[in-house]
């Protein structure tokens, strides 16, 4: 009988740890309606934990996105695009293409490989991108700078460098045309490799353990918001971990908790900025259908009054201006982000009745 120890044991590992996560759905779920979404949530995280575990070749890679039509994990912008690339920071990429319209573009540099919890290694906004006369950028990842027919934007990276984020930010879908992305190795890429036990192994391992750190963002990213509901706190993008967040952004960040009868109203005069955004989450840092449900609004569709913006969660429509739905659901996360430095705004809660 064939042998393959390390996949066996990497496969186990997966298992075991859905298990165990399972059961941490069901204790943290208050209604059936946390309990199917927090399963479903469970199913989806792994899927796209397959694709950055799995699906993977860095001597040619590829972008591809990290959010579907329906898939919103993590706490996303669903007003964004995520892409993501893996790399390896032994060797040389180029990334090319537009920069379109986007209110927002920044390139994020992971480090870290294997169990090694990922870091920031370098960040690339908009505002520091070369462009040339047609929009077009040119950014050569490299440990060492490049020299001739390699010359481009030069991003340092370090030899353990492991994944690309690209992220935008759109205020309008209707008007705003996203970037045009487009990644290549510097070295010709060799033979296509056999999967190995070993490699696959280690592949299986850091799935599970990447599963786990989506599937637990409700307890390690603020979890005491969960007790103090219908209040928001700023923080800065290092508190909330560099290696998932923009550190262009300011965010403000709460739960709501509330009765059919019932609406949070958040009050504000926002900030100077060219971009903000407000998003409900499910407990499970899960978007809440932004496909087909108004569960998040930009500056460019919140309407003010004297200067302030007055958004409205609910679980049915109140006839007012930027509603945000809840879909029924008694409790979840409000995120609210900001870019350019902007300091955080004063900034009223009420619980209201219907």
């Amino acid at each position: 009988m064939a042998e393959a120890p390390k996949t066996l044991e990497g496969w186990a590992l997966v298992r075991t740890m859905l298990d165990d996560l399972a059961g941490q759905v069901q204790a943290d779920a208050e209604t059936e309606l946390e309990l199917v979404e927090g399963i479903r949530v469970l199913a989806r995280t792994t899927a796209l934990c397959a694709e950055l575990s799995l699906d993977v070749d860095p001597e040619k890679p590829w972008f591809f996105p990290m959010n579907t039509e329906v898939r919103y994990l993590g706490g996303p912008n669903p007003d964004g695009e995520y892409h993501l690339a893996m790399i390896d920071g032994r060797r040389g990429y180029r990334v090319r293409g537009s920069r379109g319209s986007a209110a927002y573009l920044g390139f994020q540099v992971l480090a870290g490989v294997g169990l090694t919890p990922r870091r920031q290694a370098v960040y690339v906004s908009d505002t520091e991108l070369e462009l040339d006369a047609y929009g077009s950028f040119d950014l050569v990842l490299r440990a060492t700078r490049p020299e001739g027919s390699d010359s481009g934007q030069w991003v340092e990276i370090p030899e353990d460098a492991s994944a690309i984020i690209v992220r935008q930010y759109i205020g309008d879908r209707g008007v705003e045309v996203p970037a045009e992305l487009q990644i290549d190795p510097l070295e010709p890429p060799g033979p296509v490799p056999l999967p190995t036990d070993d490699q696959v192994g280690d592949q299986l391992t850091s799935m599970a353990w990447t599963i786990v750190k989506l599937a637990t963002l409700h307890k390690t990213i603020k979890p005491e918001l969960l007790t103090m509901p219908n209040v928001l706190v700023s923080a800065e993008a290092a508190a909330l971990g560099s290696a998932d967040t923009t550190p262009d952004n300011l965010y403000l960040l709460g739960t709501f908790r509330l009765e059919p009868t019932q609406a949070l109203v958040v009050d504000f005069v926002p900030p100077e900025s060219r971009y903000w955004s407000a998003t409900l989450e499910n407990i499970w840092h899960e978007c809440l259908e932004p496909r087909r449900r108004r569960s998040s609004i930009t500056n460019v569709h919140a309407e003010e009054k004297d200067g302030r913006v007055r958004l409205v969660i609910s679980g049915r429509d109140p006839g007012v201006p930027n509603w945000l739905d809840t879909g029924g659901r008694h409790r979840g996360f409000v995120i609210l982000r900001w870019l350019d430095g902007a300091a955080a705004p004063e900034l009223m809660t009420e619980v209201v009745e219907l």
